[in-house]
Formats: structure tokens, sequence, C-alpha cells
């Protein structure tokens, strides 16, 4: 029954917790914003089924519990639960606001200013430069908040001091970092949708803004520096200083920024890591091992405690790059529990073949991918791939022969990118060309070799090569 009716306002209060259900409840009762006692039996009756882990209540349920004494009208439920979702929202705004203490400083500020209170006006704008001088956090939003006080006491100091100078200079400074600042940090995020929705964006004023940037006196501000030199490293044809200057300015400052920004960040220059990887350009393996570890201590790529299986993959991949074997075997038992339930195993299981495999334990790696189901797309082909790596390497060409004709059937059954589908077509048709070779036969060696090297769409191209020999 509940899930034939799911409102709106089952959607809200399916997020509060339950600290938040007994605020919100205090404010449902209060008579300050309502008068309705329906409105409180019905808060208390939704409160109460997720207090108990119990669904949320149907139609009829939800109409008894609120009018006991009516006979069910449809349209009455809906007007009252609608009523009811705005005075959730009032709470989650003022939750909102609770929780940001300088904007809210800054409309009381606003408001004394208003009402013609210098007094009162005064104290609250000491207290607030106060809070903003100790500030651990200096992004942009913390930028933007500061130049909204500059404004705010210039439009006091207009009202109430008619002979004082106004600052407007360093407003006028002001309002040239955050505009730097914000254009910067949208710049970096545009990119990012440009590089995986392949979509071309105008970035308008941006020129003007890199060319202020390196005319100096900007880049000692954090909230520009860190996104000055990421937009860099991810337009630059060698994008490895700026990236160097990003790692130790985020080094530097990391304390500035929260933690949600810093997980963005985190992700942007470990996504560039792992697209200049693909390119072969091995200084940024270190790069992107050195990003996750740090990454994962300080918290930033957990979301709600959890680990994705593409980070999970990657922290392996790039840990066996550098023959970080018993760091990445430490890291595979540490993080599994972090993945979501319905992935641990497989991906587990997925990871300490790959691992095997490094360490030449070919036997426990096939074990493990033979026995292993693997769920995710990608994950199934890097296995097969590795699969067939074990069977050609041990010699075993009845099985690898087998093998190969699974695999190709394997890829025509699914769906897969055409990228994926001629990669793997590819690596299958080239180990058939390398099983054929004649042992002595130098040229077919050559020539096998010459077209691999030519070959544009081949993740496995160097292990073909030395699969191969004859160079």
């Amino acid at each position: 029954m509940y899930f034939m009716f799911h409102p709106l306002l089952y959607d809200v209060v399916l997020t509060l917790s339950k600290s938040e259900l007994r605020r919100c409840g205090k404010l449902v009762r209060s008579p300050f914003f309502t008068h309705r006692s329906e409105m409180e039996r019905m808060f208390t009756t939704l409160a109460t089924s997720l207090y108990r882990g119990k669904p949320l209540p149907d139609k009829a349920t939800l109409f008894r519990k609120s009018f006991p004494e009516k006979p069910f009208d449809d349209l009455l439920l809906r007007a009252t639960m609608s009523d009811l979702k705005e005075l959730i929202e009032a709470f989650l705004i003022w939750q909102n606001m609770r929780e940001r203490s300088m904007q809210s400083k800054l409309i009381l500020a606003a408001a004394y200013r208003k009402r013609n209170l210098p007094k009162l006006f005064d104290k609250n704008a000491r207290k607030l430069e106060k809070e903003m001088d100790k500030a651990k956090v200096q992004n942009v939003d913390f930028l933007q908040r500061r130049l909204d006080f500059q404004l705010e006491k210039a439009q006091f100091q207009v009202r109430t001091q008619r002979a004082t100078a106004l600052p407007l200079q360093e407003i006028s400074n002001a309002l040239d970092t955050v505009y730097l600042a914000q254009k910067l940090r949208h710049a970096c995020t545009q990119l990012s949708h440009q590089a995986v929705f392949k979509t071309e964006y105008d970035f308008g004023l941006l020129p003007q803004v890199i060319e202020e940037v390196e005319k100096g006196g900007h880049l000692d501000t954090p909230a520009v520096a860190l996104y000055y030199f990421c937009f860099r490293f991810l337009t630059a044809a060698d994008g490895l200083p700026f990236f160097q200057k990003f790692r130790h300015e985020l080094q530097q400052n990391s304390h500035r920024f929260p933690d949600e920004e810093l997980r963005d960040l985190y992700l942007q220059a470990i996504n560039f890591c792992i697209r200049k990887l693909n390119e072969g350009q091995a200084p940024f393996v270190r790069e992107g091992w050195e990003l996750y570890q740090e990454g994962l201590a300080k918290g930033f790529l957990l979301d709600q405690g959890r680990l994705s299986g593409f980070a999970f993959n990657n922290v392996v991949g790039f840990g066996i790059r550098l023959e970080k074997y018993e760091a990445v075997e430490q890291f595979i038992v540490k993080y599994q529990s972090k993945l979501d339930h319905s992935q641990r195993e497989s991906y587990a299981h997925f990871n300490l073949a790959r691992l095997h495999y490094a360490r030449r334990r070919l036997g426990e790696a096939l074990r493990l991918l033979q026995t292993a189901d693997f769920k995710d797309l990608v994950n199934n082909l890097i296995a097969k791939t590795l699969q067939l790596r074990i069977y050609f390497e041990l010699g075993e060409y009845d099985l690898l022969d087998s093998h190969l004709d699974s695999f190709r059937s394997f890829i025509r059954r699914r769906e897969v990118s055409d990228f994926h589908r001629k990669n793997y077509l590819n690596i299958i048709g080239f180990v058939r060309k390398a099983m054929a070779l004649p042992p002595s036969d130098k040229k077919a060696a050559r020539d096998l070799r010459a077209e691999i090297a030519k070959e544009e769409v081949l993740t496995e191209r160097e292990w073909l090569l030395e699969r191969v020999g004859g160079g």
C-alpha cells in the first residue's frame, strides 16, 4: 500500500534523522507556526513510523490518524500534507541557517541597519569580524560572505556616518577576487563535464581572467591559486608542472576548504592522472597513487562511509603499477568492507586476482577468476582478459582456444561500447595470431609486431608485443 502512495511529503520526511524528527516536531507543535492540531497528529504519525523502523502509512491510515472524527476526504488529506511539507521546509531552512553562523549574522546585520539600530549593528559586526578572522575555511564561499559584510558595513556607514570615508577600493578589490575565484572554480567544473559528456562550453571571459591572475597579486589567495593551477594542468599541453604546483597548493592549504569541495578537487586530479596514465605518461602513476592515499586517509573519497567500486579498482591498479604489492593487499583487506554490500565479494576477488597475477601467483589468480561472479561488465571484460593472459603464459593452449571462443561470444551477446567491442575483438584476434606463429619464423613475428604496434585501439599492446617477441 505504501509503495503505491508516495507523495512528496514522504520524500522529505524519509530524509530526516531521528534528532531532526525531534526538533522538527517541536516546530510543528509550536503555535507560532500553526494552530492546526491535525498537522501535529499527521507529523506524529509519520515520525512514529520512522522511529519504529516501519513503513510510512497508506492514505486511509494517515487520514484516520490525522482526522480521527471525519470520514475519508482525499482532497483534505492532500491539502494538509502539502501544508505539512511547507512546515518541514521551514524547519530545513531554519536548521540550515543555524548551521551557517556567518550568514545568520549577516542577515541580522541587515535587519539592524534597516531598523536604524547602530549599537546593535556594531555589536553584531564585531562578532562577525572576529568569526571571520578565526575562520579556517576560506574558499570562494567565504570570500563572498566577507564581501557581503563589507558591502553591508558600507551601506551602514552611508546611513549613519556620512562624513566617513568609505572603503570603496577594498570592496572593488574584493569583488575582483571573488569573481576570479568563482570563474576559475566554475571553469574547472565545465572542463570535467566536457571530458565526460563530450560537450563544448563557451568559457566567456576566462582568457581575461587567466591573464589577470598571471599578471600577479592573486596567487596568494588559495581559492584563486588552487583552481588556477587546476585549470592549467587540465588544459596545458604539458600539464605536469602545473599539476605539481596544484599538489603543493593542495598540501599547503587543504585546511582552508570544506571536505565536500576537497573531495571534488581530489577527484579532478585523480581523473586527470587516470587519463594521463591511459595515454602512457608514467609520472602520473605515482601521483595518482599518492592522491588516493591522501584522500582515503582524510576521508574525502568516502561517500557516507562507502567507497565506490571504480575507486577501489583504481587504487589497486595504481599500486600494482608501482609494485606496491604489500600496500595493495593491505588496502584490499582494509577497504573491501567499505564497498557496497552487493559489490563486496566480486570486487575483492577481482582485485585479489589482479594482485596474484602481478606477483606471478598465476594458479591462485586463475582460481579466483574461474570461481568469482563478476557482475560488473567492465570488471568481467578485464577478468576474462587476465584469464587469457594466464592461459597463454602457462602454455595452456587448448584451454586458451576454448576461452577465446567463449570470450568472443560474450562480447557479441553483450551491449558494450564501440571502443570496448573493437578493443577486445582485436585482443582476441592478435592472441590467435600469436598462437599460430611458427616458433622459428622471425619475419612472421616482426610482421605481427608491426601490425600490433600500428593498431589504434588495443589496450593489451605492451603485453602482446612482449609475448610475440621477434623485436
